[in-house]
């Protein structure tokens, strides 16, 4: 047969077979899921899809609730989209940042049509076949709704005059029909229909809340969504708080807080702590334990709830309808927000088991040097520039980070610089580049140096893998540079506390106190050579890769004991250090039948960037001279 001929077939087809009428149910039972799971998981997630269902699925593996049979509770609201939904969240902003926490900010504006009303998890579909038959009466709307201000003590909304109340009723009644088909049962909402502008604040807040609330063009014009929205019962009472800082927990009764994820808390909570530390369960997760309550803040309960549908109100023989914004908030986020974080809950899971497994091969160590830092670029006085006599900071060029970590004297910083922006991305970039080649990385110990955290932490995030840090003051650079005292590091357990992923039960080979100030060159190899020695030894049974990061020097002097070579003279280390550049790495490999170590030929391309100096004024100075 005549090589690379493509040989005709004999049976044709432009279409794939494929069985589409298997519904998500049937699909996560195929894959394995119990149909109790299956039906709770796409309840929790409004029925969007396999894919969303099995996310939140494997999110929860660990959820202690997920097997207890609890149905969700459901409600009908009716959402203004548009110009007036977008004045309605100004005026929320404005009263948050102006008077505090009130009432109405547990939710998104919204009129409420009926209590709620509970929904077995097998019946979820029903809800959208009602909300379905409720179409065609909800294009009868009788005109545009204009809704009426109202206030009084500790009270001010937007009432739905009787004419619409009516119409709304007949809505309601039509939808509670035909859940009661399915058994389900739904009572209409007695109270008159309204948006709660405000509630629950204090009395002194009164006029301030009243005067932002008629700022309101109520005229603005306003499409009205039907819409059906679930939550679990079994947080109903809770605060909802939005983790805005990222922390990995240190003991095994804390919580992880996750970026985008929000924390369920008992409002008792916040009586019973003195520490501001609380007992919460993370909405991704459903997993409890204490966080720490200041790297969260308060939010509306609502960004925890699912959408399972929504239909447009439409005047009678209306001819335009009014665009939706896509901007306004949160009709935006109940659609797509939930989807990348249970994705994301579901990567960060095999990301925190993506410890590679250990290979029986020749074992490396690699060593690494850290990113461009701050004071080899902004000069020495770079802390007088940036913080005044308070210690407050101030960025002033764009390659020095955003914000700094608070220290017990911000002077720390001048001995113990952290890394420019620009280090933080050569980290990064590094970190991706050894995942693209395949690198594996099982075991990493750390100088104390600030820096060397950082560039650690950035290269294991480009690996895309969570490896604990082991801080090694013995793998710090050479004391001859430092007769003045050592720097003030972090300790483990407050890297840990900033969100730094360290290994605090790691007893190191030489702790900070025992550096030697009056060592030799001679000495530093010594000291160096025989921590990476003892590191080598310490995994020589389980295996796996060692990355060990420090200084320019680190590179030579971490592994010339071992290859078994002599300490260079004070010359030649003295030559080396300035020709080691930002990020630097080098590899020795042990032979498995000597056990003897090799250097091993560069695998990492060089990271190379020109100058950017700063002109003296600034751009201004430069044009106008």
């Amino acid at each position: 047969m005549a090589a690379n001929v493509l040989p005709p077939r004999l049976k044709k087809t432009d279409s794939l077979k494929m069985d589409k009428s298997k519904s998500s149910l049937e699909i996560l039972m195929q894959m394995g899921f119990s149909k109790q799971r299956s039906e709770k998981a796409i309840a929790a997630t409004g029925d969007r899809g396999v894919q969303l269902a099995s996310d939140w699925l494997l999110s929860h593996v660990n959820d202690p609730s997920l097997d207890i049979n609890e149905p969700r509770q459901y409600m009908l609201y009716l959402c203004p989209v548009g110009p007036l939904q977008k004045l309605l969240t100004v005026f929320f902003e404005k009263s948050l940042s102006t008077c505090g926490w009130n009432g109405a900010h547990s939710y998104f504006p919204h009129i409420t049509l009926t209590p709620f009303f509970t929904v077995e998890d097998s019946k979820v579909s029903v809800l959208k076949h009602a909300l379905n038959k409720a179409e065609t009466v909800l294009k009868q709307a009788p005109g545009s709704l204009q809704l009426d201000f109202f206030s009084q003590n500790n009270f001010i909304g937007l009432f739905v005059p009787d004419t619409y109340f009516r119409y709304l009723s007949e809505v309601v009644s039509q939808f509670s029909a035909e859940l009661k088909k399915a058994g389900i049962s739904m009572e209409t909402h007695k109270k008159q229909l309204h948006i709660t502008l405000a509630y629950q604040y204090a009395a002194n807040q009164n006029d301030m809340l009243n005067k932002l609330a008629k700022e309101i063009d109520l005229s603005a014009p306003c499409q009205w969504d039907l819409r059906i929205y679930s939550r679990d019962p079994k947080f109903a009472k809770h605060e909802v708080r939005k983790v805005i800082k990222a922390y990995q927990p240190c003991l095994i009764d804390e919580l992880e807080l996750i970026d985008g994820d929000f924390i369920l808390v008992d409002p008792h909570e916040y009586t019973q702590s003195k520490d501001q530390w609380y007992q919460g369960t993370s909405w991704l997760t459903g997993i409890s334990g204490m966080f720490p309550g200041p790297y969260t803040v308060r939010t509306a309960e609502t960004w925890t709830w699912t959408l399972h549908g929504s239909l447009p109100l439409t005047e009678a023989n209306a001819a335009i309808a009014i665009e939706a914004n896509g901007e306004d908030h949160y009709d935006n986020l109940w659609r797509d927000h939930r989807d990348d974080l249970y994705a994301k809950i579901v990567k960060n899971k095999k990301e925190q088991n993506n410890v590679p497994e250990k290979k029986k091969g020749p074992r490396k160590l690699y060593v690494m040097r850290h990113g461009e830092r701050m004071d080899f670029i902004f000069g020495r006085d770079w802390c007088e520039k940036c913080f005044d006599a308070t210690g407050n900071y101030k960025r002033i060029d764009l390659n020095m980070p955003k914000t700094m970590l608070k220290r017990n004297n911000f002077l720390d910083n001048v001995k113990d610089a952290p890394l420019t922006t620009i280090g933080q991305m050569q980290t990064l970039i590094t970190g991706e580049f050894l995942l693209e080649i395949g690198t594996v990385i099982n075991h990493v110990y750390v100088s104390p140096s600030f820096r060397c955290v950082q560039t650690a932490t950035g290269l294991l995030k480009g690996l895309g893998v969570s490896v604990p840090l082991h801080i090694e003051p013995g793998l710090f650079e050479w004391l001859g540079w430092y007769q003045l005292g050592l720097p003030r590091w972090f300790t483990p357990q407050e890297l840990q506390q900033h969100g730094f992923s360290v290994d605090t039960s790691y007893v190191p080979y030489i702790s900070g106190p025992k550096l030697d100030f009056d060592e030799t060159i001679e000495d530093y190899y010594k000291r160096s050579g025989e921590i990476a020695k003892k590191i080598l030894k310490k995994h020589e049974v389980e295996g796996g890769n060692v990355l060990i990061v420090g200084h320019a020097g680190t590179l030579d002097v971490c592994t010339r004991h071992v290859l078994g070579k002599s300490p260079r003279s004070s010359g030649e280390f003295h030559d080396i250090c300035p020709k080691v550049p930002y990020c630097g790495i080098c590899v020795i490999q042990e032979d498995m039948q000597s056990k003897k170590w090799s250097l091993q030929q560069d695998f990492v391309p060089p990271l190379t960037h020109g100058q950017n100096k700063l002109s003296t004024g600034g751009i201004i100075h430069l044009l106008k001279s």
